[in-house]
């Protein structure tokens, strides 16, 4: 048996009554739910992700694998009319498998743990509830360690562009001032933001390829406390670092 930690949320239809079942579908057999936090209302993230969300998080005691248990989560997503067409588009039921244990992989099916939630404000608001103690196996640090680092008014995160983009044309005066969103301020990794390691996330961009989708996820992890986002153009990036600093901050 494995201790999971999963994040349940939804903006279509009724999210509360829609966890319940969810929940009782994961509660069968050798499979246990040990403990669900409350319900959280949230903002969206993003301009077509519709009105607020609920959200929560669950400790399951599994008996499978994380393919298995990643499997039973997207079975029972559907079950409930769960589509996949947009990055941060409304959903009926969303179930994220966070941790799996001290369990550690990067592959194209599954990605554990996963690579947003320290970043995450919606998912650390409820995890923190039930699994404070659970520890992130690459970061080394607890869930309410990881809470407590969102608990400063200023955010510095940098960006850095990939060769690519820092050498296109249409990027050439992309954030030579620092963008501020909110409490949140983003500097290139070349114009003053110091060493990585005094910043709060670090913000790759690539260049997205035509069939990419925007929310994929790199083959390989590009490190401790790095998120990949894949543009199109300045005005897209823009709009993804918009939609990072509303994870942060909430």
């Amino acid at each position: 048996m494995t201790v999971c930690l999963i994040a349940l949320g939804g903006n279509l239809g009724r999210s509360e009554l829609l966890f319940q079942k969810a929940l009782e579908q994961l509660h069968v057999g050798d499979d246990r739910v040990l403990a669900v936090s409350r319900n959280f209302e949230t903002r969206a993230v993003g301009e077509q992700s519709g009105g607020g969300f609920l959200n929560a998080a669950a400790v399951l005691d599994f008996s499978g694998s994380p393919l298995q248990l990643l499997s039973r989560l997207q079975a029972i997503e559907s079950d409930y009319g769960r589509e996949r067409l947009q990055r941060w588009g409304p959903r009926t039921l969303d179930l994220d498998l966070l941790l799996f244990g001290q369990h550690v992989q990067w592959e194209s099916r599954l990605i554990v743990p996963h690579p947003a939630m320290w970043l995450r404000r919606f998912v650390l608001s409820s995890a923190v509830e039930v699994a404070g103690e659970m520890l992130h196996p690459v970061l080394e640090q607890s869930i309410a360690q990881l809470w407590q680092r969102l608990s400063v008014p200023q955010f510095c995160v940098s960006v850095e562009l990939v060769p690519e983009l820092a050498g296109a044309a249409e990027f050439t005066e992309f954030l030579k001032q620092p963008l501020q969103l909110g409490a949140v301020s983003f500097r290139r990794l070349d114009s003053g933001c110091g060493v990585l390691g005094e910043c709060f996330a670090h913000l790759q961009l690539r260049r997205a390829e035509q069939l990419q989708p925007p929310w994929s996820y790199p083959d390989h992890d590009p490190g401790a406390r790095t998120m990949v986002l894949f543009v199109q153009s300045p005005e897209n990036a823009v709009e993804q670092l918009r939609q990072t600093a509303t994870a942060i901050t909430g």
